[in-house]
């Protein structure tokens, strides 16, 4: 069942305030596990990738996408 207009919850972006702000920013901050991605030693490159993976006989893992970098189509 849809809400009326009136029962929708206020803006919470018109609440946010100097004083407020540490623990948004703190709330939406990425933690540290979420960043481990970043530790992984990414290949740029899928011709230099690949002669490492032959290399060290490892496979080769790609990861594409397109669209919008906000959002993968």
């Amino acid at each position: 069942m849809l809400k009326r207009e009136n029962q929708l919850p206020k803006n919470t972006l018109d609440s946010v305030n100097p004083q407020g702000f540490g623990k948004l920013h703190s709330f939406i901050k990425p933690r540290r596990k979420e960043l481990r991605w970043t530790e992984i030693p990414w290949e740029i490159n899928l011709w230099e990738a690949r002669q490492k993976a032959s290399q060290q006989k490892q496979p080769l893992f790609i990861w594409a996408m397109n669209g919008n970098p906000l959002g993968c189509t």
